[in-house]
């Protein structure tokens, strides 16, 4: 940063040339390079000595001071200013450190946030899984119940089907002046009423074992329907404990990333506000300078000896355009964890605790359950 001093030698020295003769006595170019390495070595007093000695002269310093002033102005001073504004771009652009981490933590929570959806979602699917596994239970139920009637109803159906006999021999007598005839139709009808009985028993029976048999069908489907029911529940709650554990991993990758980037960009400001801080000082102190070598250059100018004295001594110099807004760290943004560990009494419970009594869940046997 010292090197642009030079520039004020160099411009002075070339003004200075054509004074550098007996005639300017109190003003030349051995006194011009005093103020170049006065300010390469902010060395103010010599400065102000040189400069003294410029408003006790008579002869004409005009031009060399003029140029000096304008260098002064138009190139030192934008040249700091360009120093202030470097310092403070570093302190911006190592700041958007934070901010590409607070984007990738907001990214990584709105997934979050997407994920527990679609656990809320598989949460309602498992529920009414459940809950249909409770109604497929009582028609399963029912089912045995009713194969349970039909297999009574066939024992008593064909108990009365075998309790049929053939009449004894003292059901065959005749009648007292009963005649031939007489006999006979009655003995017809009494065989026909005991054989349309005999029949009417043995379509009871078979009609009571069919029953039993569609009965039994019908019990089979429902008792693979609720075992494929139980199954469909398992996997549903897998996919369901599934989703968790990768919501688990998600948290814990996209937290440990959080944490790492705020550590490096947090690591970076404080470097860079190291680097800077020096800067800043650097830059104040080159800017009062410079202002007290306009002050003392105005005053050799105006031939004011007191003027130039005065300068060196001046303290009201404003900082205030060339102090650097240290921006402060965002707050940490707390990452998520899930308050139940996977696979625990207290997860079992949370998660599945509503689900009907009769159909409970089955134990966790996603790959981060414990």
């Amino acid at each position: 940063m010292l090197r642009w001093y030079w520039a004020l030698w160099l411009a002075a020295a070339r003004g200075a040339t054509p004074y550098a003769t007996p005639q300017l006595r109190g003003f030349g170019l051995i006194d011009v390079q005093e103020i170049g390495l006065g300010l390469a070595a902010r060395n103010l007093s010599a400065i102000q000595k040189v400069l003294i000695t410029v408003a006790n002269s008579s002869n004409g310093t005009e031009e060399v001071l003029h140029e000096m002033e304008e260098i002064v102005n138009e190139t030192l001073e934008p040249s700091v200013k360009r120093d202030f504004e470097m310092a403070q771009f570093e302190i911006i652009e190592f700041h958007t450190l934070f901010l590409k981490c607070e984007e990738d933590q907001h990214e990584a929570l709105s997934q979050s946030a997407s994920q527990q959806k679609q656990i809320i979602h598989l949460a309602d699917e498992h529920l009414m899984c459940r809950k249909h596994l409770v109604l497929l239970m009582d028609a399963s139920r029912s089912c045995e119940t009713l194969q349970q009637a039909a297999r009574t109803v066939v024992d008593a159906r064909c108990a009365l089907e075998h309790s049929s006999a053939i009449p004894d021999v003292t059901a065959c007598h005749a009648w007292p002046d009963e005649d031939p005839e007489a006999y006979h139709e009655r003995k017809i009808k009494d065989f026909e009423a005991s054989l349309a009985q005999i029949l009417e028993r043995k379509k009871a029976c078979e009609e009571a074992k069919a029953e039993v048999v569609a009965q039994e069908a019908r019990c089979s489907k429902a008792a693979q329907e609720l075992i494929n029911g139980h199954q469909e529940c398992d996997e549903k709650q897998l996919r369901l404990d599934s989703a968790v554990c990768a919501l688990q991993s998600h948290m814990a990758t996209s937290c440990e990333g959080y944490r790492t980037c705020r550590s490096a960009a947090l690591s970076g400001v404080r470097s860079v506000n190291a680097t800077v801080q020096s800067a800043e000082a650097e830059v104040q102190a080159t800017w009062t300078l410079l202002t007290k070598v306009r002050c003392m250059i105005e005053g050799a100018q105006q031939k004011n000896v007191s003027k130039v004295q005065m300068c060196l001594e001046q303290t009201n110099v404003s900082l205030k355009n060339l102090t650097i807004n240290y921006t402060t760290v965002p707050a940490v943004t707390p990452c998520q964890t899930l308050v139940e560990a996977p696979g625990s009494p207290d997860y079992m419970e949370a998660l599945y605790g509503h689900v009907p009594k009769r159909a409970p869940a089955s134990a966790c046997q996603a790959s981060c359950c414990h």
